[in-house]
């Protein structure tokens, strides 16, 4: 079984750029006692630009049967999850039976476009997962800038991972992933980095950067 992790999709914006008469933003003349207000769009240019690998490390993957919120994701995660699959899938909806455990470290931004990262297998029990989350570790993940300077949950400045131990990120799922007897049902996790990273200050150098996770999923 095949999974493609961490597709990353980047998307261009707008900028608005308007003539200005009279020294006036609006074109406007203003009366005493009056001021103006200009509007304008731009385009920052993202946070990605000045980044050369952005390094997750993924301790395991789980799911369970019943549906799950973000707080019920990042509970329970240290340890090595559930391993006796079968018996957990049929014995508590709520358990987490974990499907993948890669132990490693994946450079999201190098996987784009049909670029895909092995994740790992797993036998159950027939079953229909409505659940599914991602558990990361930020000691042990990082970001490297284009200049070479590697940011950390430590370093200085640094990369705010929303969690100083194991995080469960709750994998917005877009159906359920139904496993059928004899066949192989293949979870593709699309890590959503442009909607994952921002800056935390006005420069990634000065104030460093903030990653929440957005991670979508698909079964097929």
């Amino acid at each position: 079984m095949r999974h493609r992790l961490l597709s990353i999709a980047l998307v261009g914006g707008l900028a608005v750029v308007w003539a200005c008469s009279n020294g006036s933003p609006t074109g406007a003349s203003m009366q005493k006692g009056q001021g103006a207000i200009a509007m304008q769009l731009i385009d920052d240019p993202p946070a990605l630009d000045s980044i050369a690998a952005v390094n997750i490390f993924v301790v395991r993957v789980d799911a369970r049967l019943k549906t799950a919120d973000s707080a019920t994701a990042d509970n329970g995660v240290e340890g090595n999850g559930d391993t006796s699959a079968r018996d957990h899938v049929n014995r508590d909806s709520t358990a987490w039976v974990t499907i993948a455990s890669p132990n490693k470290l994946f450079n999201i931004l190098a996987l784009q476009g049909s670029d895909t990262a092995f994740l790992g297998t797993a036998v159950v029990d027939t079953a229909k997962f409505r659940a599914l989350r991602l558990i990361i570790d930020p000691a042990q993940s990082n970001v490297v800038l284009k200049n070479g300077t590697v940011l950390s949950a430590t370093s200085t400045p640094s990369v705010d991972f929303f969690s100083h131990g194991r995080h469960g990120i709750l994998v917005d799922l877009d159906n359920d992933a139904d496993v059928h007897e004899g066949a192989t049902t293949t979870i593709t996790l699309d890590f959503r980095l442009g909607e994952s990273i921002s800056l935390r200050g006005r420069s990634i150098g000065h104030d460093g950067l903030a990653i929440n996770a957005v991670v979508r999923g698909h079964s097929h």
